[in-house]
């Protein structure tokens, strides 16, 4: 190569390459190492997508499956136990999320190989226990390639763009949702676990290409490597200093605090009951359960295209996801949380006056999609998202790790009973007992917020 160029390589495995060139001793633009950090971020996050199908896949497959005559027939008391597996599976493999021992890129696709062998047993699947292997396996790589998808942001990409794009990885799990309500509807259950199937081994294709890190290369002793990239990264800074951090960070000792740790403290284990507070009055006031059976509450309520009002419910879920995400942090969340508790009591004493008077009888057949529609979007942009966006103020840095761990096992948890106490409810008693509980839920979390959650403004959030 000419002497007036500078190359910048990084070898992975397989003899992939990637290469940049620098003409003369111009720096590398800003916008080529952006793209280099974004791109590869953006990448490893698809590994999410999948999972959010299958988080989404009950609403628009439970009509089928129930009825007689289905591909894997399962009946209404068996669909909260198939819906829960995936949130096990998830419970299960998050402890291990954070292990780096293997590096980022090679636990994403461990956590894109669970989930794509989920999907073929889902494809494959004979009888009810396919299905609950199908979404423990998809659940399990997810918990356990989430964390791997944050430990690659944040090598990969400076501070403040790992901040951002790590906020959007819940994002892509909810545009998976999504998905699942709009094509889920209109193919049959082995075309749509087919769809999915490809899908995820594109996504695990994508994974294992992944550029491997300045961390990595450190860590695996390709010194010359990891130079050069770091060199295009951060052409501003210092390489030889950039690798001294980079080994420190490798040999500090884990300084994080542990579970116990929280417990023994008297003010984190204050801190710690608002946030199960928190995370409690979010699940039970019921929009998760609802995206579960969403399909088969349109129907109950008489909408007309259940399944296109399902798609709008989805959608809703999805923006106001964006909105809590992005543009909740910079508003007082105690305010913000006051809001959505009350709005969200208030709609739903709308939507049990609507089911008692049968105004989607009487009156306009869209009524109870509409109250629907409000109490998701309301729910969503305080009581969904607010919960993870005040670790930073309820809790050191060092139980950062811990606490979103402990928030991701106990939030699928509750989403696991919460589904199951509604299934039960609403094929008994119908519609009306169930959001009379999340009603009682919401109307408590008013009081709890009031009195526990504490008073600060404009304190941005960066834990995802």
């Amino acid at each position: 190569m000419e002497a007036n160029k500078r190359q910048v390589e990084m070898k992975l495995n397989h003899e992939c390459v990637y290469v940049f060139e620098t003409k003369g001793e111009m720096v590398p633009s800003k916008f080529r190492r952006k793209v280099w950090q974004i791109l590869p971020s953006i990448c490893a996050t698809l590994m999410c997508l999948p999972f959010g199908i299958m988080l989404g896949w009950p609403s628009p497959t439970y009509p089928t499956l129930v009825q007689p005559g289905a591909p894997v027939w399962i009946s209404m008391d068996q669909s909260a136990m198939v819906a829960g597996f995936l949130m096990i599976g998830n419970t299960v493999s998050t402890p291990f999320s954070t292990i780096d021992r293997i590096g980022a890129k090679y636990g994403i696709i461990i956590g894109a190989s669970l989930i794509t062998i989920g999907w073929i047993l889902m494809w494959q699947a004979r009888d009810i226990f396919w299905l609950l292997g199908s979404r423990f396996l998809i659940g399990a790589g997810n918990g356990f390639g989430t964390g791997q998808v944050k430990l690659y942001i944040t090598e990969i990409c400076q501070d403040s763009l790992a901040q951002t794009m790590a906020k959007q990885i819940n994002l892509y799990v909810f545009l998976g949702v999504v998905m699942a309500f709009s094509y889920g509807p209109f193919v049959d259950f082995r075309n749509f676990s087919i769809i999915n199937s490809i899908l995820s081994v594109l996504v695990l294709f994508l994974a294992i290409f992944l550029p491997s890190t300045p961390r990595e290369l450190v860590k695996s002793g390709k010194m010359t490597e990891a130079r050069k990239l770091i060199a295009f990264l951060s052409p501003d800074l210092s390489v030889s200093e950039e690798i001294v951090k980079i080994k420190e960070r490798i040999n500090a000792p884990d300084c994080s605090l542990g579970f116990c740790d929280l417990v023994r403290d008297k003010s984190l284990r204050r801190s710690l009951v608002v946030f199960v507070g928190l995370v409690f009055f979010g699940q039970f006031s019921g929009a998760i359960a609802t995206l579960v059976y969403s399909q088969m509450i349109f129907e109950r309520t008489h909408c007309p295209r259940p399944e296109m009002c399902a798609l709008a419910y989805a959608l809703i879920f999805l923006v106001a996801n964006f909105y809590g995400t992005f543009c909740v942090p910079s508003h007082n969340k105690k305010y913000v949380l006051l809001f959505s508790s009350i709005g969200v009591s208030v709609l739903l004493v709308l939507n049990i006056v609507v089911l008692v008077e049968e105004l989607n009888v009487q009156f306009w057949q869209f009524t109870s999609l509409v109250g629907l529609l409000l109490y998701i979007l309301v729910y969503t942009v305080g009581l969904g998202t607010v919960p993870v966006l005040l670790i930073p103020e309820l809790f050191p840095k060092e139980a950062n790790k811990v606490v979103v761990q402990f928030f991701v096992m106990s939030n699928s948890m509750l989403a696991l009973t919460i589904t199951k106490i509604f299934q039960v409810l609403f094929t008994n008693m119908g519609l009306v007992t169930p959001l009379c509980l999340f009603l009682t839920a919401s109307t408590f979390s008013i009081i709890f917020v009031i009195i526990f959650v504490p008073n600060k403004s404009n304190n941005k959030s960066n834990n995802t």
